[in-house]
C-alpha cells in the first residue's frame, strides 16, 4: 500500500492558507471532514484489517496535523475529546461494524 497521502510537504498547505485566510475553525472542520477524511478512509473495509502499526501511525499523523491546523497547538488528544472526533483506527472498527 503505497502512502504519498501520508507524506507531509504539501499536504496540509493548503489547510494553512485557509487558516491564514481567516476561515473558521468549523469551516476548517468541514473541509477536513469532506475532502481529507475521506480520502484517508477510502475503501477501508478492504484494507484496515491488514494495516500495519506503522502505516496506521503515518495516517493518523495526517489527521493529527490537520487537527493542529484547525485547532492550534492543543495537544491532540485533548482536541479529539473536546470535538468529538474519534480516532482514524476508532472510525475504521466502527465503519466495519456498521458495514453488514
Amino acid at each position: 500500500m503505497s502512502l504519498q497521502l501520508c507524506q507531509k510537504p504539501e499536504k496540509d498547505w493548503f489547510m494553512k492558507q485557509l487558516r491564514k485566510a481567516g476561515i473558521s475553525q468549523d469551516d476548517l472542520m468541514f473541509y477536513y471532514q469532506s475532502v481529507v477524511q475521506p480520502i484517508l478512509e477510502y475503501a477501508c473495509l478492504c484494507w484496515h484489517l491488514n494495516l500495519t502499526k506503522e502505516l496506521a501511525k503515518q495516517l493518523e499523523d495526517v489527521q493529527r496535523r490537520a487537527l493542529q491546523v484547525i485547532f492550534g497547538n492543543m495537544p491532540y488528544d485533548e482536541v479529539r475529546w473536546a470535538h468529538n472526533i474519534p480516532s482514524l483506527a476508532e472510525r475504521r472498527l466502527e465503519l466495519s461494524r456498521t458495514f453488514l
